[in-house]
């Protein structure tokens, strides 16, 4: 299966079968996850995956909604803007390889983290910013996993035009106006986010071939929470992979804040650096 297969393929799973996951699966995914724990800065974010017995009192996540849940995916990272960002982007590639591997998943943003404490340790200056459950999805989705879904209008995204822009003009961009990551930014449309808000904005530097990634704050909930960092972070994840995937080489870079343009309410993050 292809990234952007994968990344189509994708959704957020409610109802899960009350199992925990099979040895084979669970060795599978950690070996990836010790390949794949080095962040944007080279922050270093090693996540577990931590598993409750048969008979522990369950968590409520999602006032209940979601349902059969046992393992989850975590780490801890600073309680910084950073370090969410980069929590965002390790974390969804593990999203993507569960998926790789027909398991399902749900970002869970609001939880009790004192239900993991005899799981991980939380130093001083640190968090655990979001967790992952993962699984394996009941046959069918329940009736309320629809009704939620379609509340939640999970399969909408913005357009183009709300999105993309050039760095100068801000004019709109279009799939033909940026021929050969087209596909890289319409993964990052289609990235999963704190109630669906798309809070990232992108700007094309059309004269040096730089991708400025801000953040553009739609919830003040979410943002005092700081899960649009994450959702920042897992776009950019998108962009990357579906990058690398088509063979356009570049990287990330952090430019100063008097270097890079203010753009209103929007928070710079970080720029993909093309060859």
């Amino acid at each position: 299966m292809s990234i952007l297969d994968t990344i189509k393929n994708r959704t957020s799973c409610r109802t899960f079968k009350p199992i925990p996951l099979s040895p084979a699966d669970k060795r599978s995914l950690e070996a990836f996850i010790r390949e794949n724990d080095t962040s944007l800065d080279n922050e270093r974010i090693p996540f577990a995956i931590i598993g409750k017995k048969a008979g522990e009192k369950q968590m409520k996540l999602d006032y209940g909604i979601i349902k059969g849940h046992c393992t989850y995916v975590m780490g801890a990272s600073k309680a910084s803007v950073t370090s969410r960002v980069n929590y965002g982007y390790l974390m969804e590639k593990v999203v993507l390889k569960a998926t790789e591997m027909s398991l399902a998943t749900c970002w869970v943003g609001y939880f009790d983290p004192e239900y993991f404490n005899a799981d991980i340790k939380i130093e001083n200056g640190y968090e655990i910013p979001s967790i992952v459950v993962i699984g394996y999805p009941t046959a069918t989705p329940s009736l309320l996993d629809k009704v939620v879904r379609f509340s939640a209008k999970a399969a909408k995204r913005l357009a183009w035009d709300a999105l993309f822009f050039n760095y100068h003009s801000k004019a709109a961009l279009s799939p033909e106006s940026v021929k050969k990551y087209s596909d890289s930014l319409e993964m990052v449309r289609l990235a999963p986010s704190s109630g669906n808000m798309q809070p990232w904005r992108v700007f094309f530097d059309d004269t040096v071939n730089e991708f400025h990634f801000y953040k553009k704050p739609v919830s003040k909930r979410y943002e005092a929470k700081g899960l649009h960092e994450i959702d920042v972070g897992i776009a950019m994840s998108h962009f990357e992979l579906v990058s690398v995937n088509n063979g356009l080489s570049g990287g990330w870079v952090k430019h100063t804040e008097e270097s890079v343009k203010a753009m209103g309410d929007l928070c710079y993050i970080a720029t993909w650096k093309c060859p």
